[in-house]
């Protein structure tokens, strides 16, 4: 079968997402002098220590956001009907988070604050990959890899019977 647009589409916009991840990640890099993270420790030097710890823990998560955002999108071109569903899940959890965000707070999504683009790619995600189209072909990619995998075990019992 051959790979409907859908795919092409959603592949794209999980890339764009991760682009935007980037983005964010350098962002925060070059703006973190001017963030303040205190708490009553006591000197400056722990402020200094837990400034810098949680700096290092939002870069991590940052990166193991890409890289699976990354492997979601290889997955879901080769695909995995699996990987399609990930992301659909991570989609759906980003804009369920984003309008916790605007409904607890009353946050803006502008485009100088990003809100506005992550929101509108993860809702194209989702519009992309829940096509039928792109059902049907990680469906049947799906399917076929299992057929393949159950062959190749008859073979080999097939093999160690006789």
């Amino acid at each position: 079968m051959r790979r409907p647009i859908s795919i092409y589409l959603g592949v794209l916009l999980i890339l764009l997402r991760t682009v935007t991840t980037i983005v964010t990640a350098v962002n925060i890099a070059f703006d973190w002098k001017d963030v303040d993270v205190s708490l009553d420790l006591g000197t400056s030097a722990d402020d200094q220590a837990l400034s810098s710890a949680v700096f290092v823990v939002i870069m991590v998560l940052l990166g193991i956001a890409v890289i699976i955002d990354l492997a979601v999108a290889r997955f879901i071109f080769t695909g995995s009907n699996r990987a399609r569903f990930v992301a659909m899940i991570l989609a759906t959890v980003l804009v369920l988070g984003s309008a916790a965000d605007f409904f607890a707070d009353g946050t803006s999504f502008t485009l100088e604050n990003g809100g506005l683009l992550g929101l509108s790619l993860d809702i194209l995600v989702l519009v992309a990959l829940s096509d039928s189209d792109a059902r049907d072909f990680t469906t049947s990619n799906s399917n076929g890899r299992r057929d393949a995998r159950r062959s190749r075990r008859l073979l080999r019992r097939a093999g160690r019977a006789a």
